[in-house]
């Protein structure tokens, strides 16, 4: 389970070589991750994307799955080359009926994606790509985490985007979430200078 994988090798074929050698079996999330390697970044951002699809979240989920953005993001800029987990987290071990559902559900997702999203238009270094991703997601998880109302579907679009893309090193996708994070970024920019403005212009008229 430690050979180096192939950089065009499909996470789905990775992740189902490692459930086949595991048999019946629990495996460790770290396992996972170590695995998968830094395309691990790209498929815990699908991950944490996929909730705030909800138009309507409960309380306080948009700002924790912000702050895990964050976190993943710093990661990211640090130059790690895999997801960083505490050792609790890692040594957790998946049950039988959960193996059982990404062997039949999550890596059928993730053959739906690549077949998708494939390697292309990445005329730039992977180590500058992963880090301009992580800028754009730092940027987005401080959105998500702020308490913008009704902002989670858009960031987490972004979010998805980024995270296919980087899974597949598939430069569209990066291009088409970069432009999407872009645009929230302008946006929320000119609302919050909005908002700046109309507090101090009402601080000035209620001190008269």
């Amino acid at each position: 389970m430690g050979e180096r994988r192939t950089v065009g090798q499909p996470l789905s074929e990775i992740l189902e070589e490692v459930l086949a050698v595991a048999g019946e079996e629990d495996v460790a999330i770290g396992t996972l991750v170590d695995q998968a390697e830094e395309r691990g970044f790209g498929l815990f951002m699908i991950l944490l994307a996929l909730p705030t699809m909800i138009p309507i979240l409960p309380p306080g989920s948009a700002a924790l799955i912000g702050l895990l953005n964050i976190g993943l993001a710093v990661q990211m800029l640090a130059g790690l080359r895999r997801p960083w987990l505490p050792a609790w987290i890692r040594r957790y071990r998946l049950s039988p009926s959960a193996m059982r559902r990404l062997r039949q559900g999550g890596i059928h997702v993730l053959r739906k994606l690549e077949s998708l999203s494939r390697p292309r238009l990445l005329p730039l270094p992977e180590s500058l790509v992963i880090r301009v991703v992580a800028f754009l997601l730092l940027l987005l998880g401080i959105v998500l985490f702020s308490p913008f109302p009704f902002m989670n579907t858009l960031p987490g679009l972004a979010i998805l985007l980024l995270g296919i893309g980087l899974l597949n090193r598939d430069g569209l996708v990066l291009m088409a979430g970069a432009g999407l994070s872009l645009g929230i970024l302008l946006f929320v920019a000119t609302g919050a200078g909005a908002l700046y403005i109309l507090a101090t212009t009402l601080k000035r008229f209620l001190a008269r």
